[in-house]
């Protein structure tokens, strides 16, 4: 009976012998209890890179607004699309409203790349409705079919940490517009929604993405204007850009024609962008070399390159899943039921480090179980970061002699 024993999950197996461990590139450090493999010399450990077909951006906590143009992954743009809310019903905006200004406002709460000015913001009024109920991903399109007119009119970005604010002046004709709705029509948001669907707003930059915070204490749209009985004073039509409004983040295709690859590196990218694809064979092989031990550890490990992060911060933190029977990507059981400070994943000393010693032991003992896994971003729909990491992938296996 072939059996591996796991001392760390208290099950027990042992493996087929293998007189020389070296055919199989398994390399034993005899002065100390664990074998390191390495897909240098280990066919059945490997990785590649693929191409990320959307994600889902109507949860995100914050939008993402800019544009980043990186020798190695291309030209990376970022828009959203998003509802504006009253914060009061029953609006009465007297007799013979007329606007004065109007002013979009963001809390930016940080941005990747450099913090420097858009050259171009452009904002138009969707022409058909998003919901908040609703799914949507970085792909969707809104299908604004008339061509709106661009309501842009200038911005100020205050690059203080004090005061990170995006400060965008529109058009008074589109918030005269939404004065002539009306009282009746400006009574409550499930009304005004039915008649004014929201905003896209998109911006080109050179190497600028900001990470716009929705309910930031600096966040809102503001129609200031003036009626027959205000005199000199100047009123306001506050919106909010939180809470319940619809928001989605866009994100443009990112084809692995896009980016720049090197053999032996592979590339992780936010905003759908990319993912590495990691696959474990030749089991058989792997049993053979843990004859007579017991498993008390298995981590995986991936090394960024030196340099790679002169210009661009790597993820702080990656995910790594597995793909079940149906297809789906589902997290391992050692991040389910040990934790996330178990399992790992966070970047430290330029390498991400997951132990996987319940996933080890399963695709070791259940045929059906997949050997495919994908090393993912976190927080892929919030924020920008691009990591590169070295192709060889290290396997560590502890364990100790029977």
């Amino acid at each position: 009976m072939n059996r591996i024993i796991s001392l760390s999950l208290v099950i027990g197996l042992i493996a087929v012998s293998c007189s020389d461990p070296n055919t199989i590139g398994l390399e034993v450090q005899p002065t100390s209890d664990n074998i390191i493999i390495s897909s240098a010399n280990f066919e059945g450990l490997s990785s590649a890179t693929e191409s990320e077909d959307s994600l889902r951006t109507d949860e995100a906590l914050n939008l993402i607004l800019g544009s980043v143009n990186d020798l190695q992954f291309g030209l990376n743009n970022s828009g959203f699309y998003t509802q504006i809310l009253l914060t009061e019903n029953n609006t009465d905006l007297g007799i013979n409203p007329i606007v004065d200004s109007v002013v979009l406002s963001y809390t930016y709460s940080g941005y990747y790349g450099k913090l420097e000015d858009f050259s171009t913001i452009s904002i138009q009024k969707l022409s058909n409705p998003i919901y908040k109920d609703s799914t949507y991903y970085s792909t969707f399109d809104i299908l604004n079919t008339d061509l709106p007119m661009d309501i842009f009119e200038s911005f100020s970005l205050n690059k203080s940490t004090d005061q990170p604010i995006l400060k965008i002046n529109l058009k008074n004709s589109i918030g005269q517009q939404i004065l002539l709705l009306g009282n009746e029509i400006l009574k409550d948001n499930a009304t005004f929604l039915e008649n004014f669907y929201g905003l896209q707003i998109s911006a080109i930059a050179t190497n600028t993405m900001l990470y716009l915070n929705p309910n930031g204490s600096n966040s809102f749209m503001k129609i200031y204007y003036h009626n027959d009985d205000s005199g000199t004073d100047t009123l306001s039509l506050d919106f909010k850009l939180g809470g319940d409004a619809a928001r989605i983040n866009l994100f443009n295709p990112k084809p692995l024609s896009s980016l720049n690859q090197e053999e032996d590196k592979v590339y992780i990218h936010s905003m759908a962008g990319y993912k590495a694809k990691i696959s474990v064979n030749n089991t058989d092989s792997l049993k053979a070399i843990l004859e007579g031990k017991a498993i008390n550890k298995v981590t995986m490990s991936f090394d960024v390159p030196e340099g790679s992060q002169n210009e661009y911060l790597a993820h702080d933190k990656l995910f790594l899943v597995r793909v079940n029977d149906l297809g789906n990507n589902v997290f391992l059981t050692d991040y389910t039921i040990e934790g996330e400070t178990h399992f790992g994943g966070r970047l430290e000393d330029d390498k991400y480090e997951f132990n996987i010693t319940r996933y080890f032991y399963q695709l070791l003992n259940n045929d059906a179980y997949t050997s495919d896994l994908y090393l993912l971003p976190a927080g892929a729909a919030v924020n920008a970061n691009r990591t590169i990491l070295d192709k060889d992938i290290k396997l560590i296996i502890h364990y100790s002699e029977l």
